[in-house]
Order: structure tokens, then sequence, then C-alpha cells
């Protein structure tokens, strides 16, 4: 269905790719279907029926007679070099990076603004434009070290300040821990969180979020999977991302930029769920590091938890 992806043209393109509004259905076709986040196309985003009925060919002839002046793809619709390379992470087993968690039906609303996938050397963003056209925009992060700089500028996110500083703590997965922190609960927390790191740091973070407001308006919400070592399924004909290593994982980390501080969900597939995972909490104190650096850190299930 996408052989045309193995061709390329090496035309500089006329407009910036910055500049440029992509429609899903132009995503799909140039990533040979849903990207990684599943962000753009997802199960409940894409018209499955009409690439029953039709496959992607009309898809991708009308992306060609709109984008084909841009340079970014020629008449045939084959992207430019320039295009190619950024999109490569955007449908491998990377880590994504979501601002937000993804609807679970088609009648929940896409809350996310923003989808980055890192994959071995290389990253890239997808982000949902503004407007009735709606649409999205492709925006690579450059190298390694530019990633932190580029993903923030993209979410509008300060730097971490590392106000707080300690060992990560662990808890159990329960949300009586984070009801606990919000109250300021010194007791409770202890309690929970007998698993190794600087409790005493996280009490003293608690008890200034519990009194200061502004805090807790400082936090930034993410979800992060990390796909690494599995293989996508392309039995349909397309890509769809799955989870199929065991080392795979999945957190919600809740970042509080002025602090420092994650609060991290964890998830990791050891059989301990009734869904086949465990879950378990993380806070950690990031001394060092950056905002990027510390969504794609894993934090190891500790002993007798």
């Amino acid at each position: 269905m996408f052989e045309f992806l193995t061709r390329r043209h090496a035309a500089p393109a006329e407009t910036p790719l910055s500049e440029v509004r992509f429609t899903r259905e132009d995503l799909f076709v140039l990533l040979g279907g849903f990207d990684t986040g599943m962000f753009a196309n997802g199960p409940y985003s894409t018209d499955l029926r009409s690439i029953e009925l039709h496959g992607a060919d009309p898809w991708r002839r009308d992306m060609a007679a709109r984008l084909s002046s841009t340079g970014l793809v020629d008449a045939e619709g084959t992207p430019s070099d320039e295009l190619v390379e950024a999109l490569y992470p955007l449908n491998k087993p990377g880590v994504a990076i979501d601002d937000g968690a993804s609807p679970q039906s088609a009648r929940k609303r896409d809350s996310r603004t923003t989808s980055a996938v890192f994959y071995m050397e290389s990253g890239t963003a997808i982000r949902r434009l503004p407007g009735r056209r709606s649409g999205f925009a492709i925006v690579p992060l450059g190298a390694e070290g530019e990633w932190d700089a580029a993903f923030r500028g993209v979410i509008g996110c300060p730097p971490l300040d590392p106000s707080w500083k300690g060992p990560t703590v662990y808890g159990p997965e329960d949300r009586a821990l984070g009801e606990a922190m919000l109250r300021g609960d010194e007791a409770r927390i202890r309690a929970y969180c007998r698993y190794g790191g600087d409790v005493d740091a996280l009490c003293e973070f608690s008890a200034a979020l519990a009194s200061n407001s502004g805090m807790l308006r400082s936090m930034r919400e993410f979800i992060v999977a990390d796909y690494r070592g599995s293989e996508f399924d392309t039995s349909l004909g397309f890509s769809i991302p799955q989870a199929s290593s065991p080392s795979c994982w999945v957190k919600t980390a809740r970042v509080f930029p002025p602090c420092g501080v994650v609060l991290n969900g964890m998830k990791v597939q050891d059989g301990g769920g009734s869904d086949g995972s465990f879950g378990y909490s993380a806070i950690d104190f990031c001394s060092s590091g950056t905002l990027v650096d510390a969504l794609l850190r894993f934090h190891a299930r500790p002993e007798g938890l």
C-alpha cells in the first residue's frame, strides 16, 4: 500500500516545514499508518472504513495536490529528504511523550496538543494547530542536546529548577498517597513511602504544596510510553504501535517545573495486575538534568514493593 515511501526526491523545499499544515490523512500516508503516540492517527481518530474500502491512494493524491507546491512532496506524493528526516522517529518503537492522556473511545475529546517521539538519536514532535482549519505541524527537535529546549518551546514549559534535592522516593500505586501529599499529611506519607528515598524531602515538598496553591497551578502532566524493543503490528497493511516487548513501560508524570519535582505513576509489565501490569509511585527530585531527561527516565520497581 505504501511502496511509494521507499522513493524520495532531494529537491529543497520551497516552504519551510514549520509553516506547513498537515491533515491526519496526510500523516497516515506519510507514516504508513499510526504515529507512535497515536495522536494524529489512532483507532478512534482515523477513518478506517475509508482505508478498508479505498485504501490510502485517494489520501495520497489529495496530499500531493495540496502540498507539492511546498516542495516537501512531489506530484506523486513522494516526500523530500528533509521531510523524510523529520518524520523518521514518528512511526518507530521509541519513547512517546504526550501532554495528556489519549482518549479511550471515539466519544471522548482528545485534549492533547503535542506528541513527541524520541528514537535513537532523533526526536520530532507533532503539534496540533489552532483555528478552524486545524491540522498538525511537524516540529523536528534537533540533536539530542537540543531536545529539551526545543520540546519545551513547543509545549510552552519553563525549565526544571532543582529547588528540592534528594534520592527518589518510592511508594505504592495508591490515590490516597496523592491525597495525603495535597493535604500535607506527613504521617500518611511516611506510612506509604517505606521503600527508600528521602522521605523527609518529600514531606517538606508536600507541606509547601499544601500551603501554596501557585505550586499546584504550575503542575504539567505528561504520559510517557516506552516502546523500545517492540515490533509494531502491520497485519492490516499499515503500522499500529504495540508494546510487544517485556521491557516496555508507561508512566504518568506530574511535573512541577519551579520545584524540579516529578511525581511518576509507573506501570511495568510483570503480570502483577489484572491487565498484566504492576503500578507503583516514584517521586523524583531532579537535582540535575532537564525536563526531557526526567520524562525519559525509568524508575525500576524497588525491592519489597
